[in-house]
Parts: structure tokens; sequence; C-alpha cells
């Protein structure tokens, strides 16, 4: 296996058990070595490929302006996320990266306020059922 680019939200240098570190600097792909690769998805730092390379490109549509619009649209994609069960489709804490979901929505940026307000409505929705 190769060194793949991983991406991190934060700057981190990651010690790894294999006896590897590698220095991540908040939004710069750094390469890092494939036995590095579990312990990095632990940490919330993905591959970039996962994130940008694996999606067809979709082109930018309007975005809804509406409260309830918007909401239903993150749920159809919060859905189709979580069967997908695609790692580097979540952040660390479990909550889907907003660069993920605004690619699948084809919306100019998702604002991680929104997303969390509206992805904890949909687990306790989901918990109901």
């Amino acid at each position: 296996m190769k060194a793949e680019r991983y991406i991190s939200q934060r700057n981190i240098t990651v010690a790894s058990l294999c006896g590897r570190s590698v220095e991540f600097k908040k939004g710069e792909p750094t390469l890092a070595p494939p036995q590095m690769h579990a312990e990095l998805l632990a940490m919330g730092i993905v591959p970039v490929e996962g994130i940008m390379d694996d999606e067809p490109e979709t082109s930018e549509v309007a975005e809804p302006s509406v409260a309830e619009d918007r909401e239903k649209a993150l749920f159809d994609v919060f859905e189709k996320l979580v069967l997908r069960e695609r790692r580097e489709d979540f952040m660390a804490s479990g909550t889907p990266h907003s660069a993920v979901l605004a690619k699948e929505l084809g919306w100019k940026t998702i604002h991680a306020k929104e997303r969390d307000a509206v992805w904890a409505k949909w687990t306790l929705e989901r918990a109901g059922k």
C-alpha cells in the first residue's frame, strides 16, 4: 500500500503505535503511511480522496430559503449518508462533514450551526421510530 493524503480540521501531530509521527496543519492535505489509517480515522482525520474524489461532480443548485425545505433536504441526505456507511463522510463526533453535505445537496455551503441543529433533531426523530 502507498501513502495517502489526509486532511485534519485542526493543527495536530499524531504519534502512531506503529512508531511514526505526522504533523497535520488545519486544512492542508498531508501524506501519511497506510499503517496509520485506523488511528487517523479515529482522531477525525480523513483521507482527502474520501471527501473530494469519490463522489460524482454536482453543479450548484438553488438553495431553499424556507427552513422546513432546508431541513427536509438535510434529513434526506442524513439518511443517505447513514445507509451508505462511509466513515469518511463523518467527523470523529459522528456528525456528517459539512463539505460532504454541501456536495450531496449541490449547495455552496452548510453552516456548522445549522447542520448540528438539524442533525440533533434528525437523530432524535430517528431514535423515536
